[in-house]
């Protein structure tokens, strides 16, 4: 959600076209007067992500509009200045603190820094870290390129919701994000296998671990449905009821756990009468490690 090293030759990369053996997974969502092109994001890539598939670029060129989130690349991005209590220091046990202070020291992040803000913030720059850790980067992220490729070519940009919200929605998680702090460090080794078979997943256009993947690594119902769930019929409204989708061609970048399963945006717009339809095919990903460290925790 909350998202420069990207060169402007990077930025050319999506949109050269070329057959690959399996690509991510791209909906076709429509009725007799509107076409939604759906294609998950994960916000923190890497450069063999890219190029995009063929039938979501095919179709980029006759777009209306690139529909994302938000727009990150807007000025005057909020801060997280200003912060309310209770800290992480407060909210996690003498146990959890210890494995805090390790995963911080892993990450070469300073453990006072960490214990002194929300548990929101503290997951965010946990994972975050961890993602950079990995060689992926917010500026390979697939929502951070089609945006400035939309904006270079003057494609309109339209927003479901304001960075401004994510950012509130965050601060007013129940217990201040401690679920998803909690979550997050007591399963770090689960967390770390997850991000690097989700890259693969995505890659590799595999459903079925896509759907594994989202289901193993949820966080407590409360936090899931502020994030996820309560988003996904929002947007699935707007969508399908906002002026200003009535009729066109839009192509929209959301995170990819919000394409999953029956409250996934694809199910809802189905429900909501539309046509769904894949339109690309995928292969198995292989994620060795992650599927050993879930094996071994079931």
């Amino acid at each position: 959600m909350i998202k420069s090293l990207l060169s402007k030759a990077l930025l050319l990369i999506p949109f050269i076209s070329h057959h690959a053996l399996a690509e991510p997974i791209v909906w076709k969502i429509y009725d007799n007067h509107r076409q939604f092109y759906v294609l998950g994001s994960i916000h923190a890539g890497e450069k063999e992500m890219f190029p995009l598939p063929q039938a979501f670029l095919s179709q980029w060129k006759k777009a209306d509009a690139l529909v994302v989130e938000a727009n990150i690349l807007q000025h005057n991005a909020p801060t997280t200045q200003n912060n309310k209590p209770p800290y992480t220091q407060e909210t996690l046990n003498n146990e959890q603190l210890e494995k805090l202070k390790t995963i911080a020291e892993s990450l070469s992040l300073p453990y006072k820094l960490l214990t002194s803000q929300p548990p929101w913030l503290t997951a965010t720059y946990l994972q975050l870290t961890l993602a950079k850790q990995l060689n992926l980067s917010t500026d390979q992220g697939i929502d951070y390129v089609l945006l400035k490729r939309a904006e270079e070519q003057h494609i309109p940009i339209k927003s479901l919701e304001s960075v401004e919200y994510q950012l509130s929605l965050l601060q007013n998680l129940p217990h201040n994000g401690n679920g998803m702090l909690v979550e997050t460090i007591d399963h770090w080794q689960q967390t770390k296998a997850s991000l690097q078979c989700l890259v693969d997943v995505w890659k590799q256009g595999d459903s079925e671990k896509f759907t594994t993947l989202f289901n193993d690594t949820q966080y407590d119902p409360e936090t899931n449905e502020a994030l996820i769930f309560a988003r996904n019929r929002h947007w699935a409204e707007t969508l399908t009821q906002s002026p200003d989708y009535q009729s066109g061609r839009f192509m929209v970048v959301v995170g990819a756990f919000h394409l999953i399963g029956e409250q996934g945006l694809p199910a809802l717009m189905k429900q909501a009468g539309f046509t769904v339809e894949r339109i690309t095919k995928g292969t198995t990903a292989k994620c060795e490690d992650w599927e050993t460290i879930s094996q071994s925790s079931s």
